[in-house]
């Protein structure tokens, strides 16, 4: 059986829908090492790998960067991160060298790494690919990501002319710094739900989200108290953008009254204490299991990240969105184009919405069924492109070649 090693980003977007992949090579008697950061750390040993850390000082402004939404400032972080994890990494993998690189798309090191080792590798994108969705971004949006895209040019263009400069020119086979790309790229949309695919060529496989049930780790959810007398609305904002203490506090007093049980994902970063008063029909938590509750809600209020929005159209959720940066958005916009979801706040400032339209959309999306119809459809297309069993058939694939 083969050696193969994982190179990731310590964000939940880019990590879980790689665990059910990493956890079906492990069953079919794979050895994987995988890369990532001690946040990480009990996840991926839960699925039989082995968990290795990136060295001290590496991935410290990840949630910078993810915060930041724009290309330029992910871009100078991600060939930063390059700079300093490329000599460790040659280093790691001349002393055990593996059979296949599996990497991130916006892992950088891990494709560069595997041109530099001559490596096969497979490309993971957990995003939609970015040149089908130049028409899903609007003027307003070009202006705002130049605007904060300008003081970082500089820096990303040094650093990929000292990176250019000690280990060539192979270690950027495109103009584009991401997404990181191979000869294998799993995308774990399907083709249906990408906004444009005229451009993808054989290297591109839509296997359809990433699901599978236990990889997450266990849950002590108060499942007793869900209402099934009335309509379920799910809210989370992710992992990173779950601080907007205000938002919540908002949505509590705007929703007290509305006939529907709401059930908050609230995070960590604030605490349950800082609301007040929960009203009722409010069922508060810091973390859900999210593919668990999926299914027996009626509709989700999220942030517009990959993951939730995929997994939302897996189990037939029509979504309400109101995307916190230009990405968000993008998923957002394609949601709704698909007649899935209502997208709020889609001009920057992004993150921004009236109650008023919050409560307006939430009506809509109950009481109309067009919007579960269309979930469910994109649904369908999701489980047919054969989620992460298909993601591993490539993988063994590749290392066969």
């Amino acid at each position: 059986m083969a050696e193969i090693v994982v190179f990731n980003v310590p964000g939940s977007g880019h990590v879980n829908p790689t665990l059910p992949v990493v956890a079906e090579l492990v069953a079919r008697g794979h050895a994987v090492r995988y890369f990532n950061t001690a946040r990480f750390q009990a996840a991926i040993e839960r699925t039989g790998a082995a968990f290795r850390s990136y060295p001290n000082g590496a991935m410290m402004e990840v949630a910078f960067m993810q915060r930041a939404g724009n290309l330029a400032t992910i871009s100078s972080f991600l060939l930063q991160e390059s700079e300093r994890l490329l000599p460790w990494l040659c280093t790691e993998l001349a002393k055990e060298r593996p059979d296949l690189v599996l990497f991130d798309a916006i892992a950088l090191w891990g494709m560069q790494v595997a041109r530099l080792q001559q490596l096969p590798s497979v490309a993971s994108i957990g995003l939609f690919i970015f040149e089908g969705t130049k028409g899903l971004i609007g003027w307003r949006d070009t202006v705002h990501q130049m605007r904060q895209a300008l003081p970082h040019i500089p820096a990303l263009l040094r650093s990929r002319r000292r990176l250019t400069r000690r280990y060539g020119a192979k270690i950027f086979p495109s103009q584009a710094i991401f997404p990181a790309v191979s000869d294998c790229n799993l995308v774990y949309t399907s083709r249906e739900f990408q906004p444009d695919s005229s451009f993808v060529n054989e290297h591109f496989h839509f296997v359809g989200p990433s699901i599978a049930h236990g990889v997450r780790g266990d849950s002590d959810f108060p499942w007793h108290e869900l209402d099934g007398s009335r309509p379920r609305v799910y809210l989370s904002l992710g992992t990173i953008y779950n601080d907007n203490l205000t938002f919540y506090r908002q949505v509590l007093e705007t929703f007290a009254d509305y006939p529907a049980q709401f059930i908050v994902a609230l995070g960590r970063q604030v605490q349950i204490e800082a609301l007040g008063a929960i009203p009722a029909n409010f069922l508060i938590q810091p973390t859900v299991p999210q593919l668990e509750l999926l299914p027996k809600v009626d509709l989700f209020i999220s942030h517009g990240g990959m993951n939730s929005v995929n997994e939302a159209l897996y189990f037939g959720v029509p979504l309400v969105i109101v995307p916190q940066q230009i990405e968000q958005m993008l998923n957002g916009r394609q949601s709704a184009r698909k007649g899935a979801a209502i997208l709020l706040g889609a001009r920057p400032p992004y993150g921004q919405v009236a109650m008023a339209d919050l409560c307006a959309a939430i009506t809509t999306v109950l009481h109309e069924p067009a919007f579960g119809q269309a979930a469910t459809r994109l649904g369908d297309s999701f489980r047919a492109a054969g989620g992460y069993r298909r993601a591993v058939q490539l993988i063994e694939q590749t290392l066969h070649r």
